[in-house]
């Protein structure tokens, strides 16, 4: 399956350096979602041309002109291997950044972008969807606390039992759907126990 993939560069010309530049961007779009990269390239707002994404100057086009073939050719490799891509695991693999999350819902998001990928490869689309759902309660319990996020290592047993109770007070779902919401958590937990946050499953035994 193609993706719907773009790259756009930029520059912030309200946020200009001491030394009068300002640095190049790198918005890239995939099937109509965005992530922003840095490209570690500066120049002066005026040497920038919007329509082209360049600049008057030579060398700094061919280090942005490597960088866009970079992307290209990760973006080529990743979507080979996986069938399909995400603007996050893009920018993960450009960056280097380390796909092992602390917090709760943050890894909610990126196990959700694994399973789209795997969707895609076992052609088979209910597990992703559910997903959904199973996030979206957990969100709206941890948002009820008063907290955006939360720490893996905030879980504590209590956290897991007043979970399953938020959910039966507000919801009429039966047992067993409250139980895959419950699964789905535990899901998470166990990534981070994989991933050494955390040293064993608090809610284990919920």
């Amino acid at each position: 399956m193609r993706s719907t993939y773009k790259q756009l560069y930029y520059i912030n010309r309200n946020k200009i350096k001491a030394d009068g530049t300002t640095a190049i961007m790198c918005r890239v779009t995939i099937d109509g979602r965005a992530t922003v990269l840095s490209t570690g390239l500066y120049c002066r707002p005026d040497d920038w041309n919007g329509k082209k994404g360049e600049t008057k100057n030579s060398r700094i086009n061919g280090v942005l002109n490597d960088y866009k073939n970079r992307i290209d050719d990760t973006y080529n490799s990743l979507l080979k291997a996986n069938g399909v891509i995400t603007a996050e695991l893009l920018k993960n693999a450009i960056t280097g950044v380390s796909d092992i999350p602390k917090y709760i819902l943050q890894a909610g998001e990126i196990e959700r972008e694994h399973l789209k990928i795997r969707s895609v490869q076992i052609d088979s689309t209910s597990t992703y969807r559910q997903s959904k759902m199973y996030q979206h309660y957990l969100r709206e319990y941890i948002n009820s606390l008063g907290k955006e996020d939360m720490l893996f290592t905030d879980i504590t047993e209590e956290f897991g039992n007043s979970y399953i109770l938020y959910l039966k007070m507000n919801y009429p779902h039966k047992p067993s759907y409250r139980n895959h919401c419950l699964c789905w958590l535990k899901r998470l937990v166990y990534v981070a126990v994989d991933n050494g946050i955390l040293r064993f499953n608090p809610i284990e035994d919920v």
